[in-house]
């Protein structure tokens, strides 16, 4: 009987989001510290300046499909996804505005997989 009114309360908390956090309960940073390293969307005009000056001349001839703001490791980034030709490619530039790194979509997913992977890593050690 007191299996069964855990199960139930532990099923109820959960289903409200009471329940302990998963990346807490692992031992990871708190959810918030996640968030900033996976990145927030922002609109060309929430930039700054020199970073929407040269995501435009990296676009130009096509269009600029989302912006990210991602901080690792103390230094923030802005990489801008962006339409050229048909193709996707990502532009990664640094608050001064000098390009960083460009990849296209294929490499992207690529260096992503590669992240999740050591990011799992590091989180079951």
């Amino acid at each position: 009987m007191r299996v069964f009114i855990a199960i139930v309360l532990s099923l109820a908390l959960a289903s409200l989001g009471i329940g302990p956090l998963p990346a807490l309960a692992a031992g990871d940073k708190a959810p918030s510290a996640a968030v900033s390293e996976k990145g927030e969307k922002m609109t060309m005009d929430q930039v700054p300046a020199a970073v929407k000056a040269t995501i435009e001349k990296e676009a130009k001839g096509g269009s600029v499909v989302d912006v990210t703001k991602e901080t690792e490791k103390g230094k923030t980034t802005y990489e801008a996804r962006i339409m050229k030709g048909g193709k996707e490619q990502y532009v990664h530039v640094a608050d001064s505005g000098k390009v960083t790194k460009r990849e296209s979509a294929k490499s992207e997913a690529k260096t992503e997989a590669k992240e999740e992977k050591k990011a799992e890593k590091s989180s079951t050690k």
